[in-house]
Order: C-alpha cells, then sequence, then structure tokens
C-alpha cells in the first residue's frame, strides 16, 4: 500500500502552502477540511468534512498507510474565546483523537507516525518575560492557550509510550509567534495588528491600533514558517526529550513599526483606540523567544534585521 500523509485544515493559510510544497516533493496527500476547496489539485484526495467525524478519522487511517500527519485544523484564539465548548471538541477533543488515532496506526503497523502540530506563544503567561525558553512559566490565560498548551503535553505523553520501540508516535510541534504573510491579511488575533498596519499603510488606508505603541511582541515572516515546518519533520530522528520549539525571526513594540511605516509612507495615518481585551492578552505573551534549542536541533536560523524583515514583506 502507497506511503500517504494526512493535512487536516488544508485550506488554512500554513495548511494549503504546505500541501504545496509536499506536492512539489512528491507525496501522495488526503486533505480534510471542513470547508470546499476551491483550486484542487489532481492528486489530492480531498475530504470535506468535520474533524470531529471520529468514524471517518478510523477509516483513513484504517484504509490508508498514512506515514505523517500535519495538524492544522482549529478554532483560532477570538473565536475560541466567543465559543470556548467549541474550542475544546475541536482543539483538544478531536486532536486528542487524531494523536491517539496516528499511535495505534502506528503500533498495529510497527512503525513511527510523524506527527506536527502548530502551536503558539499563547501557552505563556501569566506575566511578560523576554527571551522566553520552551520551559519557562507556561500558565495560559486565553481559552487558545489552554488548548494548544494541553495538545503539547498530550501530544509528548503519546510520543513518550512507544518511541523507544521505534513504534507509535513521533510527535513533532512549534510554538509560533505572531506570523507575517506577505498575501493575506489576517483578523481577530492579538498579533494580526503587523500585518493589519503593513496593509494599510501599502494601501493608504489610516489604521487604528488596538495595542500601546510601547507592546513588543515577537513575529516571524510566512516563509520562514513553512520552511520551519518542513525542516522539522524531514528529520528522520529527533533526539531531543522535550517535542515543542520556539522560532521567531524579529520582535519589535507596535512604535518600531510605525515609525518604520511611516519613513516608507509619508501619508499613513495611525492613532491608538486600545483594547482592554486585546491589550491584556499582550501583556501576558513573551516580548522575545529564546530559539537555541530549534538551532541545536534542526539548524533553525534567525539572523534577521527587522527593517530588512518589514521591507521585504512591504515589497513583495
Amino acid at each position: 500500500m502507497k506511503e500517504k500523509i494526512l493535512i487536516t485544515g488544508n485550506n488554512g493559510e500554513l495548511g494549503s502552502k504546505i500541501l504545496t510544497r509536499l506536492i512539489e516533493r512528491g507525496e501522495s496527500i488526503i486533505a480534510l477540511d471542513i470547508s470546499a476547496t476551491k483550486e484542487k489539485i489532481d492528486s489530492v484526495d480531498y475530504i470535506e468534512d468535520s474533524i470531529l467525524n471520529f468514524e471517518l478519522i478510523n477509516s483513513i487511517f484504517d484504509n490508508n498507510h498514512i506515514k505523517e500527519v500535519y495538524h492544522f485544523a482549529a478554532i483560532l484564539s477570538q473565536t475560541a474565546s466567543k465559543n470556548p465548548d467549541l474550542a475544546l471538541k475541536i482543539n483538544e477533543e478531536a486532536s486528542k483523537y487524531l494523536i491517539n488515532s496516528a499511535f495505534s496506526h502506528g503500533i498495529n503497523n510497527k512503525r513511527l507516525v510523524k506527527f506536527f502540530f502548530p502551536s503558539s506563544i499563547a501557552v505563556y503567561g501569566p506575566r511578560k518575560i523576554e527571551n522566553a525558553t520552551e520551559q519557562d512559566i507556561i500558565k495560559p490565560t486565553t481559552v487558545y492557550g489552554t488548548n494548544k498548551l494541553a495538545i503539547e503535553q498530550f501530544g509528548s505523553r503519546v510520543h513518550e509510550k512507544g518511541y523507544s520501540k521505534n513504534s507509535g508516535l513521533d510527535f513533532r510541534s512549534i510554538r509560533f509567534p505572531g506570523v507575517i504573510s506577505y498575501d493575506t491579511v489576517p483578523s481577530g488575533g492579538t498579533t494580526d495588528y503587523a500585518p493589519q498596519m503593513i496593509n494599510s499603510a501599502k494601501n493608504n488606508l489610516e489604521f487604528e491600533c488596538k495595542l500601546s505603541a510601547n507592546t513588543i511582541l515577537p513575529f516571524i515572516g510566512i516563509n520562514k514558517t513553512i520552511l520551519s515546518i518542513i525542516d522539522l519533520m524531514k528529520l528522520e530522528k529527533l533526539n531531543s526529550n522535550l517535542r515543542v520549539f520556539n522560532v521567531e525571526e524579529v520582535n519589535f513594540s507596535v512604535k518600531d513599526l510605525a515609525n518604520l511605516l511611516e519613513k516608507e509612507f509619508p501619508n499613513f495615518k495611525l492613532s491608538y483606540k486600545i483594547s482592554k481585551d486585546f491589550q491584556s492578552v499582550a501583556d501576558t505573551w513573551p516580548s522575545s523567544l529564546n530559539c537555541e534549542r530549534a538551532k541545536k536541533y534542526w539548524n533553525f536560523d534567525s539572523n534577521t534585521n527587522f527593517e530588512n524583515f518589514i521591507l521585504k514583506i512591504i515589497n513583495k
């Protein structure tokens, strides 16, 4: 039976870009998303359904030889806060079921199934810290952060159950900071102010910022995000007891970004209307991340200049 890769949430930005990269590599893909995919690739097996359809999940593993899973299906931060019960079902219960299914598939086939889970700096809290390591104080203050932390820990525990026997689950995860893309503008997230501000400046629109000028947060570009996932997952073996890694390219304050954009776009107008909901979250997230473990285990490179980082996005 031909080996296949399962991607959940393939219509999202990360899912769609990872799918494209894997297709270029000649992989056979099963893509699962609750929404229909608009532009389909002939060689991909698309399934339009919910990650909560556990019978479907069972059939995917029963009828295919799955070697890797990229699990992007999730309820995102602001929606999770508004609907915590749904977030619990999607972000935790469904994720745990998928992890257990991958583990059982690995045991039954006497192999390790690689499993990628995208985590977030939302797992940190309750206070802001600099140069945060993977093992610093982690007490998330949001529903989304609590969901992410629960799956980090669950996946790591399941990983240990069979890894020494070379069968079961090979769990790998990255804690992403704010992701800035050159072709999409997200909304609703705490770090989304940055791509929104850049987009407004480029299009000569006024921007009202919900965070204070001195708020500092870490960021990574979309290209480096995708490369990080690919690089981590292509390692045949990852000899680390800790299965979750920090990454960042740059960290900057709201004012740093505003000053650069005002320099590049003299007509850009910025105002502040600080939201307690957004500011209270930003004040619990790290201002910068320690990436030494990512550099050690899979040669992550984060030597990026802030101005060059922003200008590269602007000029795409």
